[in-house]
C-alpha cells in the first residue's frame, strides 16, 4: 500500500462544504479531491463519472447525491429525478464504481428544514423524498457490500434547526467540520 491514498469525494454542495475539512484531517494520510464543482443529481453524476474517475484515479471513493434529485420545482408533477430513475442511476453508478476497484463508501443525504427551505428557494425539497432516496440507496449499496457513512443520523441527532443554515439545506462551518469528522472516521477504516 502506498503511503498516501487518493480519495475522491463525489457529491453536491454538502460534500463541497465538508471536503476541505476532510482533507485537513487526513493531511499526510491521504490526498483528498472532490469532483469538479457541484455533482448535482444522479443523472449528472452518471454522465460525468467516467471523466471524474479518469481524472483522479482514486483508490477510495466516498460518494453521495440525492438532494438535487428530490427537488420539486414550482408546478412540477414530481421530483427532478423520479425515484425509479434515481434507483437505476445509482445501481449503474455503483456497478461502475465496483468495477473501478476502488474502495467505496456511500454517504446518505442529510435532512432539510423544510419551512426554512421553502421560504428561501424557488423550489422545494421534502424530507419524505430524502428518506425514500436514502432507503433506496441503502438497499443498493448494502447489496454491493458498500459501507454507509450515516450523515443523515448525525444531523438528525444534532437537531436540524440547531445546525443548519437559514436556507434550510446547507450548513455553517461548525457543522461541516462535524460532518468531516464523521466522514474521516468512515474513511480511516480503509486507509
Amino acid at each position: 500500500m502506498k503511503d498516501k491514498m487518493k480519495v475522491l469525494i463525489i457529491g453536491d454542495s454538502i460534500s463541497m462544504g465538508y471536503t476541505p475539512f476532510v482533507a485537513e484531517l487526513l493531511e499526510g494520510a491521504a490526498e483528498v479531491v472532490h469532483n469538479p464543482g457541484n455533482g448535482g443529481d444522479s443523472s449528472n453524476v452518471r454522465a460525468h463519472l467516467e471523466q471524474w474517475l479518469a481524472d483522479s484515479a482514486p483508490e477510495i471513493v466516498h460518494f453521495n447525491w440525492g438532494l438535487h434529485d428530490v427537488k420539486v420545482a414550482g408546478d412540477a408533477p414530481g421530483n427532478q429525478v423520479p425515484l425509479p430513475a434515481y434507483r437505476e442511476n445509482l445501481a449503474r453508478i455503483v456497478q461502475r464504481l465496483v468495477q473501478s476497484g476502488a474502495l467505496l463508501v456511500w454517504a446518505n443525504s442529510t435532512p432539510v428544514v423544510e419551512r426554512w427551505h421553502t421560504a428561501q428557494k424557488g423550489f422545494d425539497r421534502y424530507n419524505r423524498d430524502i428518506d425514500a432516496c436514502n432507503a433506496a440507496a441503502e438497499e443498493i449499496v448494502r447489496a454491493a457490500g458498500i459501507e454507509i457513512c450515516d450523515l443523515h443520523s448525525v444531523i438528525s441527532a444534532a437537531g436540524p434547526e440547531k445546525v443548519t443554515s437559514p436556507d434550510g439545506v446547507h450548513f455553517p462551518e461548525a457543522t461541516y467540520r462535524m460532518l468531516a469528522e464523521v466522514v474521516v472516521t468512515c474513511l480511516r477504516r480503509h486507509l
